[in-house]
């Protein structure tokens, strides 16, 4: 009975090989595909830049619309880490392209917690780290103001420069 059953499955495998060697074997066809991710939503965006040394960013938006060209944010709340200082941003919209971010409406600018930057449209280079308002615009530092039409504000360099600047500060008795 052994000898059946053994010579039985022998059978069977002998006649599974010969009917898979006159087969054509299958290759398979595996294609990387890049994934688009362009013309997307997302509500309540909470997203980080990571990179080998860390966390260089923390963004919150109420809505982002993701485009091949361009990313727009609602109701942006981003802090913005570098190695000397951090940026926080906060702004009605954000269009972001190619490192540029066009800040639009209620901005609010803060570099290193020191001084406070209002206006309604702001451009900031992530890469220069420069910030450009051609706009009426409010700086605040401690208890002294500066109101303007045009600023340029160079992060790395901690330096400031304004046109048709009205400078008002409080003084102690």
């Amino acid at each position: 009975m052994a000898i059946k059953i053994f010579a039985i499955i022998l059978l069977l495998i002998l006649m599974e090989i010969t009917f898979l060697s006159t087969k054509e074997p299958i290759t398979l066809d595996i294609k990387n595909i890049k994934i688009d991710f362009s013309d997307i939503s997302f509500e309540k965006l909470n997203a980080y830049l990571l990179t080998p040394e860390g966390i260089k960013g923390d963004l919150k938006a109420s809505k982002a619309l993701i485009y091949t060209t361009r990313n727009e944010l609602y109701n942006i709340d981003a802090i913005l880490y570098f190695e000397d200082h951090n940026d926080a941003l906060k702004a009605d919209k954000a269009v972001y392209r190619k490192e540029i971010l066009h800040l639009i409406n209620n901005i609010y600018y803060r570099s290193n917690s020191t001084f406070l930057l209002k206006s309604d449209d702001l451009v900031y280079n992530i890469d220069t780290e420069r910030v450009v308002s051609n706009t009426p615009f409010l700086l605040e530092y401690n208890s002294s103001q500066a109101q303007g039409n045009y600023l340029v504000y160079d992060a790395p360099l901690r330096h400031v420069k304004a046109k048709k600047v009205i400078f008002t500060f409080e003084e102690d008795d």
